[in-house]
Parts: C-alpha cells; structure tokens; sequence
C-alpha cells in the first residue's frame, strides 16, 4: 500500500504538469520568433518533482526552487518560467527609438495614433504588470519657429495622453547638430532603472521595446547576474541581432503584426454646464480642459462661464458616446457637442443625432438648419468646415 506522502507527491506532479502544459500552449499563441517555433516544433514535458523531461529534445532541467516553477533554455533564446504566483512584469520603452522603428513600418497610418496601452496588453498578457514607463527626449522651441512651437504642442499632447493611460515618463535631453536631432540620456536612464528593478527584485520579467544596442550591458546584467527574464521587443525585417542573441525571450513584429494596435480617433468639444448628468464624462478621454467667461455676445441667463473638454474618442465607441450625449444634454436649453475625425463628424443636439459622411458633407445644412430651429444663434453653430471658429 503506497504512503500518504507518495499519493501526494503523485497529485502534485499531476498538478505541476497541467499547469505547465495549459501554460504553454496559451504562449505559443503569441507572435514571435520563438513562439512560432514552438507551434512548429510542438512538444509536452514530463514533470518530477525536481526535474524536468523534455520528450523532442530528451534534455532536463532543474526546476527553480526559488521561484515556484521551472526554466528551459534552448540556444540561450528562449526562457519560460511557469510560476505558482503571478508573474510580475516591467515595460521599458525607449520612445524614440521606437517611434523611428514604427515609421519605418508606416505604423500609425495617417489620421491614426499607435496605441500603446493595447500593445503592452498584448506583450504582458495575463501576467501582472508593475510599471510601464516611456523614456523620451523632450523638443524644445530653440529657434522660435512655428515649425518647432507646433512640435513642441504635439509632443507634449502625446506625452498628456500617455500620462492619462498610467505611463510612467521619464524625460531626456534632445541634442540640435546642425540639421541633425539625437536624443541624449534616454537610454543611460532606460538602462539605470532595469538595473535598479532587478537589483531590487521589482520584477520577474523585463519587457524592453528598443533597438538601441547601447543597452546590452544592461541587459546582460539583468539576465546573467541577476536571473531575471528579459523579452525583447523588436520590429520590421532587421531587428538588432545583439538584443536578440543577449535577452531571454525575443518577440519580433511585422508590420500586419503592428497595424491592429493602431486606432482611428474622433476628437471635439464638450462643454460640462450642457451636460444634466456630468458622469457621462467619465467614460470619455479628456485631452485638456479650459475654464473661461462666457464671451458677452455668447452670455445667457443661465450660464455665465463655461467648462470646455477637448475630448477624444476611439473608433469603436463613437456611436456609443453620442448616444450617451444624446440622452444627457440639457432639456432645458439648447446645447449641442460636436466630434469628428478625416471620415465622420458626428454632431449631436438633444433627441437627435447627425453623422455626416466628409465625402458628402451635404448633412451639414440640415444639421445647422436643425440647430437654429432649437434657438441656437445662427453664429453658434459653427462646426461645419467652411464655418468653423475653433479648432475641434
């Protein structure tokens, strides 16, 4: 008759296996170099309670007592680490490296912006993430043109928007030579940090989305002195062949890969005293707010200033959100919001809701007629392009 402590030993190598197994085909979904390999070379794993038995290559290796699971390696490219506890995870970004990487690729297409929050959903998976952070250099306006001034206003906007999502930014210097602009410092503080999070055992894995080669030592340090697994996160056809051979897990993604994590926004204007319930404003982004009087000729008996939100909106939600407006308008005065972006402007009073189509902007007149029918001064209903008076 077998021992209590042989039957539990049997359960929990059971256990381990199914876990192990259910762990590995949920990451050969992933899109790689290395998870692609996996769905071409598909193998399982005999688990005992020390080692472990792979039945395509008859190789073993020790689980890691330290870390509740097991580490395979095949040519130093791949590292998996089956762990009873949530995997932690940390994203390093060099910003501008990547932006140069993903132009390459075509990647935002016009009128639509790369959306990194999804992308590091992607990478992390059900994983848990601790901190994602983008290091980037900052444009300043040197030479007082406009050219620069409306640099300086984009970058910035991007670096809002990021912030609103929960990115951690980390600012560099950009350098001006002649007629060429490098960044300076942004991969020393990229390279600091990983150091310092392995050092301190803030993660388990390191998520690096960069090309640069300047952080190879870094990223040695973190995978051969510290254990630490380290995924680097290239794109296009000539990835950095360094990162690929020093880090634990390379991902590389192609340009069909990289399109579904870019978006097409509608932006516009709310103003916060048009809204019965302000909640609706919670499930709408808002880039930048401005408090400002009422101008005399725009002043009503029951609104003396106004509370404007230059919002945004995906592509998906658009329909939604009007809908929401729609209902939360204000019933006793006439209000109208208003958001579009190259394709659609959607322009929405209480009751009724226009989307005209920019290819046959005809709509426009019955949207502005509809307007004025309200008691909305003719001069109010400036969203139409040829009429505009602020930029949405």
């Amino acid at each position: 008759m077998h021992s209590p402590k042989a039957f539990i030993d049997f359960l929990l190598v059971i256990l381990r296996f199914f876990s192990i197994t259910v762990r590995f085909e949920r990451n050969s979904n992933k899109t790689s170099f290395f998870y692609e390999g996996l769905k071409r070379n598909p193998h399982f794993v005999v688990f005992f309670l020390t080692l472990v038995y792979n039945t395509r290559t008859n190789t073993t290796a020790s689980v890691r007592k330290d870390r509740g699971g097991f580490c395979y390696r095949k040519e130093n490219m791949l590292a998996l680490n089956i762990m009873s506890r949530k995997e932690k995870v940390a994203v390093y970004i060099d910003g501008g490296n990547t932006y140069r990487r993903l132009k390459e690729l075509g990647i935002p297409q016009k009128f639509a912006r790369f959306d990194y929050s999804s992308f590091v959903e992607h990478l992390v998976g059900d994983r848990e993430l601790i901190s994602k952070r983008q290091y980037i250099g900052i444009v300043k306006n040197i030479d007082n043109s406009e050219k620069a001034e409306k640099m300086v206003r984009d970058q910035q906007k991007f670096l809002d928007g990021l912030k609103v999502e929960g990115f951690d930014i980390k600012y560099g210097k950009i350098m001006y030579d002649g007629g060429n602009i490098r960044e300076k410092g942004v991969d020393i503080k990229l390279a600091v940090d990983l150091v310092i999070g392995a050092t301190d055992n803030l993660y388990d894995t390191a998520i690096v989305i960069s090309s640069d080669t300047d952080l190879i030592p870094a990223i040695k340090y973190v995978c051969k002195a510290k254990k630490k697994s380290l995924e680097y996160i290239g794109f296009g056809s000539s990835p950095s062949l360094g990162m690929i051979k020093e880090s634990s897990i390379p991902r590389v993604f192609s340009n069909i890969d990289m399109v579904k994590f870019q978006r097409f926004y509608y932006r516009g204007v709310v103003i916060e005293e048009s809204l019965e319930n302000k909640d609706v404003l919670k499930d709408i982004k808002i880039l930048k707010t401005k408090t400002e009087p009422v101008k005399e000729k725009h002043k009503t008996s029951w609104v003396k200033q106004w509370t404007m939100h230059t919002i945004e909106i995906k592509e998906e939600n658009a329909d939604k959100v009007a809908e929401q407006l729609n209902q939360n308008l204000d019933k006793k005065h006439s209000w109208y919001a208003d958001f579009k972006n190259k394709y659609y402007h959607f322009i929405i009073y209480q009751g009724k809701i226009f989307k005209v189509d920019l290819k046959n902007p005809t709509l426009y007149k019955d949207a502005k007629e509809y307007g004025i029918a309200l008691g909305i001064p003719e001069y109010q209903v400036d969203f139409a392009p040829d009429d505009k008076v602020w930029e949405r």
